[in-house]
């Protein structure tokens, strides 16, 4: 597969239709300001079709460049030390979405970079040449959905992947109810919206007054205001089923709204209540279902990431891969780390008691010796971007399960554990890295 991925001649023909396609199908939209993105297979395809491209639009005399993103490499054929910095010829301290944003920048190939997180809204269409399966596919064409004033649609083209499976990918993250098989309908979200207003529990003042506390107060202020209509909701209903039922109502609301953002946008007041549905939802019901609730809306959130959090870019500069056989001495060195002492170094940052730590050991204890993790990282021992980024955060939410599971509420309502860089995220790189070691 690589060597078809990365042939010089199936890349010039390919090269050559993405240019005819986008020069006729995607440059018109938006008022002709529209951009597009090639996803490659490997960081060495992904140089041969900027250099292609480059060529190409040299010949024709065009008045539009490409960009090149990709994590700094060694050439594995000449031992060469390629950067994105070198062959964009950045100027220093510029970033390449930023190099994107320029009039006169079109296109640009991307290589495991600007997949998940990447916020262009003049992004119109897009070219895959490389397999993308699950969450990544969802993730990777959801670079287009990106709102702008006069977008109306845009334009995959798809060289590699099978049309029936890219839309089973969507297909499974809106499995069953709320979701019928057919096309998403917007009024769906709407509909369930109503439906947790009319049951007179709470209203939208509540959404858009724990939005906007939320956004300004403490964790503990926060957590006693989710007490205060914990109270309200077990005052209003009494009936244990008739509690789960509007519990329920209130995931599938929430999944609901995650999901259809893909396609459409809604009302402020409807992305409130979302918000309000997922932080309190989980925390209005007793152990024995909140378990499943949890994984339902913990499926949701890497397509809530990359859909919802406008405004933000991912990068953070250059990601220092394994290089080629001919650097020696240059590997990244895989960082073996006890569970214990994980802990320690958990406790050096956060006062946790000896209960929160008994159940940091047992759960990260249960992942170390998870063969699905294992099997996962093993096949993608060399990517380490998609190990320290977006598996990482998949394994984050694998870990809050756990927790779900044990009805530890606490720990998932606390920041301490939750943010970036928190409990959570660093018992996921010590599974992933006790993986990993076994792994190489």
């Amino acid at each position: 597969m690589n060597v078809a991925f990365q042939d010089d001649g199936l890349i010039q023909y390919k090269a050559e239709v993405m240019l005819r396609i986008f020069e006729k199908q995607v440059m018109p939209l938006i008022e002709g300001r529209a951009k597009a993105m090639i996803v490659t297979s490997s960081r060495i395809a992904g140089l041969r079709y900027f250099n292609i491209i480059k060529e190409k639009l040299k010949e024709r005399g065009a008045k539009y460049k490409v960009l090149y993103a990709f994590s700094d490499f060694v050439h594995p054929g000449t031992n060469e030390a390629i950067s994105e910095y070198a062959v964009n010829e950045l100027k220093e301290g510029e970033k390449i979405e930023d190099r994107f944003e320029g009039e006169d920048y079109r296109l640009m190939v991307v290589a495991n970079k600007f997949q998940v997180g990447f916020n262009q809204p003049l992004l119109a269409g897009m070219f895959l040449d490389k397999p993308v399966v699950d969450r990544n596919a969802v993730q990777t064409v959801s670079r287009l959905n990106r709102c702008h004033e006069g977008k109306k649609g845009v334009v995959v083209v798809d060289f590699t992947n099978n049309a029936t499976k890219i839309l089973k990918a969507f297909q499974k993250y809106r499995k069953g109810t709320p979701f019928a098989p057919e096309e998403p309908d917007k009024d769906l979200c709407p509909k369930l919206y109503q439906e947790i207003l009319d049951a007179g529990i709470f209203t939208q003042k509540d959404a858009t007054d724990f939005v906007a506390l939320v956004a300004t107060s403490t964790d503990a202020r926060v957590q006693f205001h989710v007490n205060a209509l914990r109270n309200r909701f077990l005052a209003t209903i009494s009936d244990a089923e008739a509690r789960k039922s509007f519990v329920y109502l209130l995931a599938r609301y929430v999944k609901c709204f995650h999901f259809m953002t893909c396609f459409f946008t809604y009302a402020t007041q409807l992305k409130d209540m979302a918000t309000f549905a997922e932080y309190v939802g989980p925390q209005l019901i007793k152990q024995g279902s909140v378990s499943d609730l949890m994984k339902q809306i913990r499926q949701t959130e890497v397509i809530k990431a990359s859909v919802e959090y406008q405004g933000v870019t991912t990068s953070a500069g250059p990601v220092k891969l394994k290089p080629g056989k001919g650097k020696k001495g240059s590997s990244p060195t895989i960082k073996k780390i006890s569970v214990q002492d994980m802990i320690d170094e958990i406790r050096t940052k956060f006062d946790i008691s000896d209960d929160e730590a008994l159940y940091i050991k047992q759960v990260t204890e249960e992942k170390t010796a998870d063969p699905q993790i294992r099997e996962t990282v093993a096949a993608h021992r060399e990517d380490r971007p998609y190990l320290e980024g977006a598996y990482r955060s998949q394994v984050n939410g694998q870990i809050q399960d756990a927790y779900s599971a044990h009805a530890r509420f606490n720990e998932l309502g606390n920041s301490d554990y939750t943010r970036e860089g928190g409990i959570f995220d660093i018992m996921a790189v010590t599974v992933i890295d006790t993986h990993l070691a076994f792994a190489t």
